[in-house]
C-alpha cells in the first residue's frame, strides 16, 4: 500500500479531499451574490427584484395604512413567492406570469422597525426599515395669506427615525399684468429635503409679469420617508441608485408617514379651492417610487 510521508494512505487522503470539493460546491450552489444580483445557480439566472412601500396616511382627513410589495421576475416563476413581514404572511393580491403583488391595510404602528423576508424557488430575499415616527406641518397655517413679493416658509416636526423628507408645494392663483391683462400662474415643487424647513423666495412665485394678484391658494405637502436614499435634486429612481434588499433578490423597499396636509391663501381667499389635496400629491410620489420597476 503507497503512503505519503506522515503514514497517512493516499486512497484515504483522496477520499478526504472529494468529500471537501463536494461541500466546497454545496456551498456555492445555496450561496446568493449580495451584489449585482447573480447566484451560482445558473449562469444565465437573475434574482428577482423586489419592490416594496410601507405606509402611514392621514391626508385628506383619513388615517390609512398600506403595505405594497412586488416580486418581479422576468425569467417567470417556479413556485409562488411567500412574503413575510415580521414574520406574518402578506396576502397575495394579484399576479401576472413576471410579477406578483402582496399587501394589506392593517395598521402600522410608528417608529417601529419591520423585517420584509421574500422566499422563492431560488432562495430568499430580506431587508429592514423602519416606519418613520408621528410628526406635522407646522407652517404655513391654514389661515395665512401670501401676499405678493413675500416668501413661502414651510416647516415641520421632526419624525424620528426619518432618514429624509420629501416635499409638494403647489401655488395657483389669477393676477393682472402691467397693463391690466388677466393672467393665471401655477408651479409645482417636488424636492427632497434633509432638513426641517424650507424658503421659497418671492421670485419664485411670483415672476416679473405679475402686476397684482387677485387671488389664489396652495398647498403643503411632506413626506418622512426610511429607505433607499434619492439623490440632491428629489429625482427617484435614478440611474446609480443603490437597493436596500439582500440575499438571494435585489430591490428598492421603503416606508413613509404622511401628515396632514397645510393649506394658505394667496393674495385672497379664491371662490372655491383649486390647490391639489395631500391624497394627490401622495399618488404622485407613490408613483414616481414605482417607477424603479424596470419594465421588459
Amino acid at each position: 500500500m503507497n503512503a505519503d510521508a506522515r503514514g497517512v494512505p493516499a486512497n484515504a487522503e483522496l477520499r478526504m479531499k472529494f468529500r471537501l470539493l463536494i461541500l466546497l460546491g454545496a456551498v456555492l450552489f445555496l450561496s446568493c451574490d449580495d451584489g449585482v444580483g447573480k447566484n451560482d445557480l445558473h449562469p444565465n439566472y437573475r434574482e428577482p427584484m423586489v419592490w416594496g412601500l410601507l405606509s402611514k396616511d392621514f391626508t385628506f382627513q383619513e388615517l390609512t395604512y398600506d403595505k405594497a410589495i412586488s416580486v418581479v421576475d422576468y425569467d417567470g416563476f417556479r413556485m409562488e413567492p411567500i412574503v413575510l413581514l415580521n414574520g406574518s404572511q402578506v396576502d397575495l393580491l394579484g399576479f401576472t406570469p413576471f410579477e406578483y403583488d402582496y399587501g394589506d391595510t392593517n395598521v402600522i404602528p410608528a417608529y417601529q422597525k419591520y423585517e420584509l423576508e421574500v422566499r422563492h424557488f431560488w432562495g430568499v430575499g430580506f431587508c429592514h426599515v423602519v416606519m418613520p415616527g408621528d410628526f406635522a406641518l407646522r407652517a404655513p397655517s391654514d389661515t395665512h395669506i401670501l401676499a405678493r413679493g413675500e416668501s413661502l416658509a414651510s416647516a415641520w416636526r421632526v419624525s424620528r427615525g426619518a432618514q429624509w423628507y420629501w416635499l409638494s408645494v403647489n401655488v395657483s392663483y389669477d393676477y393682472y399684468d402691467s397693463l391690466g391683462d388677466w393672467g393665471y400662474f401655477e408651479l409645482s415643487l417636488d424636492t427632497l429635503v434633509n432638513d426641517t424647513s424650507i424658503v421659497m423666495s418671492p421670485e419664485r412665485i411670483f415672476p416679473p409679469v405679475v402686476g397684482q394678484v387677485i387671488d389664489g391658494d396652495g398647498s403643503v405637502t411632506v413626506e418622512a420617508g426610511y429607505g433607499p436614499a434619492n439623490d440632491p435634486d428629489g429625482n427617484i429612481a435614478n440611474p446609480g441608485d443603490i437597493g436596500n434588499v439582500r440575499g438571494c433578490a435585489v430591490g428598492f423597499v421603503s416606508a413613509v408617514n404622511v401628515p396632514p396636509e397645510k393649506y394658505f391663501y394667496v393674495g385672497a381667499p379664491p371662490a372655491n379651492r383649486r390647490a391639489p389635496d395631500g391624497h394627490v400629491q401622495f399618488e404622485r410620489f407613490k408613483a414616481r417610487l414605482r417607477g424603479r420597476i424596470p419594465r421588459s
